[in-house]
């Protein structure tokens, strides 16, 4: 499954200039991108942007600012102000950070002259892979628009388990140990790095049916050990009955609508051996209707997907 952070990354609390206590992911792996095609100004990223002024400076006048950018979750497209000449910077690869990029120098790849690219955007990694699809269905790539829904459904789930399981623990946690906080990442790396769509789909809507909610990380540990199974067939299905007591009408209604989903099969049918090439309208709805799922179920539930939105306030 996609989407798991490294068991790699590790919590470090850092101290800035003026004594203020931050916490950062050290990732010597992956770390997931926040997106969104929506610009998103300094005053709503809450705390969660991490500026990249690695090359660049705001002082520095006499290098131009590309007027056409489009970030998006794998690369940043950028064109030239120099040259008109359209650029492709792969984050892994070009630009080596998935750190949202606030202001940075970057050099031509036709003309070799520097330029500054800025304006990245933060949200979700699963709302990110959506927002690609729009640019796979205007070049009718249906194949790469089904893969990539799905992989945001699975995205979205890791991100829930990841918020609802430790991000909110750990900020209501007194202690607030980094190594605890590590090791209990690893446990739920561990107990979930073999669920695919439908097992941690039933995670997801038994964690939010049963309300689990841990507030400390020691209650956190117990949680995974207790409801995550070792196996990925042994994850219950979730009645539709039980979806029906939710009381928040609002969210029962996009649980239900989840349940029905089945992006995983129309994913099934492209990606194994009858490399089902999907029309149109099957890709068009399966987007759409996981934009409405997941984007509807992200602001219900509030999530965030940093740890540092929920320390400080553990109210969130």
């Amino acid at each position: 499954m996609r989407g798991l952070p490294d068991p790699r990354e590790q919590l470090v609390r850092t101290f800035g200039t003026g004594g203020g206590e931050t916490w950062v992911v050290s990732a010597p792996g992956r770390v997931n991108l926040k997106a969104h095609p929506l610009l998103v100004g300094p005053e709503q990223a809450e705390g969660e942007r991490h500026n990249d002024r690695s090359s660049g400076s705001r002082k520095d006048m006499t290098v131009p600012y590309s007027r056409n950018m489009d970030p998006t979750y794998e690369n940043f497209i950028a064109e030239c102000p120099h040259c008109d000449a359209g650029n492709t910077f792969n984050r892994a690869s070009d630009l080596r950070t998935f750190r949202p990029i606030d202001l940075r120098t970057v050099t031509c790849q036709a003309c070799h002259r520097p330029f500054m690219i800025n304006g990245d955007v933060i949200n979700a990694a699963h709302e990110m892979l959506l927002s690609d699809c729009y640019a796979f269905i205007e070049r009718k790539q249906y194949m790469q628009c089904v893969l990539s829904v799905a992989q945001a459904y699975e995205v979205f789930f890791s991100h829930f388990l990841h918020v609802q399981l430790i991000y909110r623990a750990f900020a209501k946690d007194d202690n607030r140990d980094p190594r605890d906080f590590n090791r209990v990442v690893k446990q739920l790396y561990d107990r979930v790095r073999r669920f695919t769509f439908e097992p941690m789909r039933r995670l997801f809507l038994r964690l939010v049916v049963d309300k689990v909610a841990p507030t400390s990380l020691a209650q956190a540990e117990a949680a995974i050990a207790a409801l995550l199974p070792g196996r990925p067939q042994d994850v219950p299905h979730v009645p539709r009955q039980d979806i029906e007591a939710v009381s928040d009408g609002p969210l029962k209604a996009l649980l239900l609508r989840l349940r029905a989903a089945d992006a995983n099969n129309l994913r099934n049918r492209v990606v194994h051996k009858d490399a089902h090439r999907p029309r149109l309208d099957e890709a068009k709805r399966a987007h759409d209707e996981a934009w409405e799922i997941l984007c509807g179920l992200t602001t219900r539930l509030r999530l965030r997907y940093g740890v540092n939105w929920y320390i400080g306030k553990a109210g969130r």
